[in-house]
């Protein structure tokens, strides 16, 4: 799980989780290596269950944390923020894979000129049929993304030592469990 969880529904995004941070995060000081994640929801109750189920019941009636649309790009900016989870074995991708994809294609299609990476993580260990598990489930992302109208020549596959997977998350059972798929969008004024 991610130091940070903001939940999106329906064009607004909540903190539902990282409520100590969330000063750092508004005023972009967060400290290096904290992992943000936004996950996509079905409904606002989705996004209440999730708040709930991940910082306990409130001690009061009402919502999480609003983010600005503006915070949630600059988020969007600088971190893998639409991971694709998998089961074990798997290359299925299920609803959630489906929706977090339709995110990510969303943005990339906002974006015309940013690269579209994905990224697996593996242990330099790995068997060979991870590594081929990796490329099955990327080449399925690609083809969604695809769909969606985003060019293969804009979409790279790439494949990250496990020791650089976000949050942290270096046991076996991570390995080759998620997909991320990074827009890279560079800052005004940058070179």
């Amino acid at each position: 799980m991610a130091d940070i969880t903001l939940a999106e529904w329906n064009g607004n995004v909540w903190l539902v989780a990282g409520e100590a941070m969330i000063d750092d995060m508004l005023a972009n000081t967060l400290p290096p290596g904290i992992s943000i994640e936004i996950l996509p929801c079905a409904s606002k109750d989705d996004v209440l269950r999730l708040w709930i189920q991940l910082c306990g019941e409130p001690g009061f009636s009402g919502d999480p944390w609003l983010i600005h649309p503006a915070i949630v790009a600059r988020i969007r900016r600088a971190s893998p923020d639409y991971p694709v989870f998998f089961s074990q074995w798997s290359a299925l991708l299920d609803p959630e894979a489906q929706a977090v994809i339709a995110a990510a294609a969303a943005w990339a299609s906002e974006n015309p000129d940013a690269p579209v990476l994905l990224a697996d993580y593996r242990a330099t260990d790995a068997l060979p049929a991870l590594a081929d598990l990796s490329r099955l489930r990327a080449q399925l992302i690609a083809a969604r993304l695809h769909e969606a109208g985003i060019g293969a020549e804009r979409i790279t596959h790439l494949s990250r030592d496990l020791a650089e997977l976000p949050g942290g998350d270096t046991s076996p059972a991570a390995d080759t469990q998620r997909i991320d798929i990074i827009v890279h969008v560079a800052e005004p004024g940058a070179a």
